[in-house]
């Protein structure tokens, strides 16, 4: 039997995984804005630029990583942490926390693995343009090429899926106001992955973890790899980014001394100059947790809105956006 065509936009982790579930009953095509896939997992030299997390009550994606038969290790938090005061340096030992894990070689492992069980490959450079319903098909329209699909699942974040698709016929207005108010997971987000010979903080007692109200980083934890050694940092909201390389420097070697001022490498990721993450909706920084969970479709339920944002439980979370996948499937 023909298996009828299915789009998904979007080529992340929730993209990624909704295709892997539905290619045996449809035939799979993932279009891909940008020149990678991942969406917001992307990883550089083995650093995860984007989440880097998962936790054990996480049960589906921890699932799936085993799956996929990747391996995990535990975020490194042994020793004091330090907190960047205006009065000076100080140490402390933080409280326990749920156990937090990371995967061997960055998350982008996980992308990969999920790649090598398509059917289809991804195709990459295919921004939606527009999607227009017609009878009982939706023709999706990118800037070189036009797509036929029975279905169509987007996987954007809600306010990029609005901004940057024209609809016909239009959304109705309440699904607009509702999509619209959904902030974009990191929309905001600024992180830095600092490179060094060793991990020195470590051999001084020191887990790596350190909060700031000074900035330029606000929040800095251990990013050691198997065969690296690296502090990761999100970036204030208030920093200016003119010398930043040179301000975090700065900052890195008031808390941890000298040797913190000699990095091998420094990569930086600005999301919220991320035009395939990010809108202009997004350019206030998230002050907690935004509480996602949603169900959206239209063109007659064959337009399907989803993702991590749209998960109920650990939405905005690597987690959520399997945790949407599966969902989607059920009902599919």
């Amino acid at each position: 039997m023909k298996k009828k065509k299915l789009v998904i936009i979007g080529a992340g982790l929730s993209g990624l995984f909704s295709a892997v579930l539905l290619q045996e009953r449809y035939d799979v095509t993932i279009l891909e804005a940008r020149d990678r896939t991942g969406g917001r997992i992307m990883g550089i030299e083995g650093h995860d630029m984007g989440p880097s997390w998962v936790w054990s009550h996480q049960k589906n994606i921890l699932n799936l990583i085993e799956t996929l038969g990747l391996v995990l290790f535990s975020q490194h938090t042994e020793g004091l942490a330090t907190y960047d005061a205006p009065e000076g340096v100080q140490h402390f030992r933080p409280s326990q926390t749920h156990p937090s894990f990371r995967i061997q070689g960055g998350i982008s492992q996980m992308v990969k693995a999920l790649e090598k069980r398509l059917e289809n490959p991804v195709h990459l450079h295919e921004k939606v343009c527009s999607l227009t319903q017609t009878n009982e098909v939706i023709m999706v329209q990118t800037a070189d090429k036009t797509y036929e699909a029975e279905k169509v699942i987007s996987t954007l974040p809600p306010r990029l899926a609005l901004e940057s698709i024209e609809y016909s016929p239009v959304l109705p207005e309440a699904l607009h106001e509702k999509l619209q108010k959904i902030p974009t997971w990191m929309g905001y987000a600024a992180k830095c992955v600092i490179v060094y010979p060793d991990a020195f903080w470590r051999e001084e007692g020191l887990s790596g973890f350190a909060i700031s109200h000074l900035g330029p980083l606000s929040e800095i934890h251990d990013a050691c790899t198997q065969d690296k050694a690296a502090l990761f940092g999100f970036v204030h909201s208030h920093a200016k980014y003119e010398n930043l390389e040179a301000e975090i420097i700065h900052q890195l070697t008031r808390l941890y001394g000298s040797k913190a001022a000699h990095p091998s490498n420094f990569y930086l990721v600005d999301w919220k100059k991320e035009p395939y993450t990010s809108t202009s909706l997004d350019a206030m920084p998230l002050r907690e947790h935004p509480k996602y969970g949603f169900s959206a479709t239209t063109f007659g339920g064959r337009l399907i809105f989803s993702g991590t944002e749209s998960a109920y439980r650990e939405g905005g979370y690597l987690d959520g956006a399997v945790t949407a996948a599966l969902d989607l499937v059920k009902h599919f």
